[in-house]
């Protein structure tokens, strides 16, 4: 995930006041493409299952419809397999032609039997095998996700004070495992006439390398108009030294992707909580065309 935030993040970059037009015509580009990843088939309400490897570890995908079809670990007669070693996903069967699922890491093979897969690594050791069903959107009356109204308030200039040296975190994430992230420094914003400090994170400690910092925030709404663990905002930057001041939006504010599914391992513990509500970006529950 997060082809699509990134994608507009610059836009929003480029316009300093939250009254620009080019903000919310990124906004609008934002929610286009966001939507695109989340319903699509191969999105999170496509996700059929998931599983972990371990180096040298294999997984399997049995015979059988598509709608039947999970991960297994052992397969007398499998229709594909997926062996992780030696840093490369290789999968291969009947009709599949031997490649490596982390080149490009995430993109989506579709198979014979109907169904999708693809790969993207935890950590950087961890292996995350995703199966796609792309009929389980409609099958699960999703329709699409909610936001409230744009608001040019929403837009927030702030001053970051950036860490020469990002601090290691360690955390419990959605799925009780252990995970590490970097506060690489704090955002002074005024929201709604108050001003907060707010850690930002990365999962990268070398500036060199940092060109995005994750806000994670719980404010008043959560729990009652948008997902009770939180939400994230993406904020681009410049590779090379933390920025003095930064610009962001609220606006697109969306919740963790462990709101939509199971099988994503959200930091909920790192969220900064704010005693204010912060009525942008993306609600909860999504809109289906049934009740939950």
């Amino acid at each position: 995930m997060h082809k699509a935030i990134c994608c507009v993040l610059l836009l929003f970059a480029a316009a300093a006041h939250g009254d620009d037009p080019r903000h919310q015509e990124a906004w609008l580009e934002f929610k286009k493409a966001f939507a695109a990843e989340v319903s699509g088939p191969t999105g999170i309400y496509a996700i059929q299952d998931m599983v972990e490897l371990d180096a040298d570890q294999s997984a399997y995908l049995p015979q059988g419809s598509a709608d039947s079809l999970r991960w297994a670990r052992t397969a007398a007669k499998p229709a594909a397999q997926v062996q992780f070693k030696d840093g490369k996903a290789h999968i291969r069967g009947p009709g599949i032609e031997e490649r490596d699922l982390l080149n490009p890491m995430g993109q989506a093979l579709a198979l014979p039997s109907g169904v999708s897969v693809s790969a993207t690594l935890l950590r950087g050791k961890i292996l995350k095998l995703w199966l796609f069903n792309p009929t389980l959107p409609a099958r699960k009356g999703f329709k699409a996700l909610d936001y409230y109204p744009y608001d040019p308030r929403g837009v927030i200039n702030a001053t970051f004070q950036g860490y020469e040296q990002p601090v290691a975190t360690s955390y419990l994430d959605s799925r009780n495992q252990t995970g590490t992230m970097y506060v690489v420094g704090t955002l002074q914003a005024r929201i709604d006439g108050r001003t907060h400090n707010l850690k930002a994170y990365s999962y990268r400690n070398d500036w060199k390398q940092i060109d995005a910092l994750l806000l994670l925030l719980r404010d008043r709404t959560s729990g009652r108009t948008t997902y009770e663990g939180g939400r994230v905002v993406d904020i681009r930057i410049p590779k090379g030294s933390p920025p003095q001041t930064i610009t962001f939006d609220l606006n697109t504010a969306y919740s963790f992707l462990c709101a939509h599914s199971e099988f994503f391992n959200c930091p909920l513990v790192l969220v900064n909580k704010l005693d204010v509500a912060l009525e942008f970006g993306e609600k909860y529950p999504p809109l289906l065309s049934e009740p939950r």
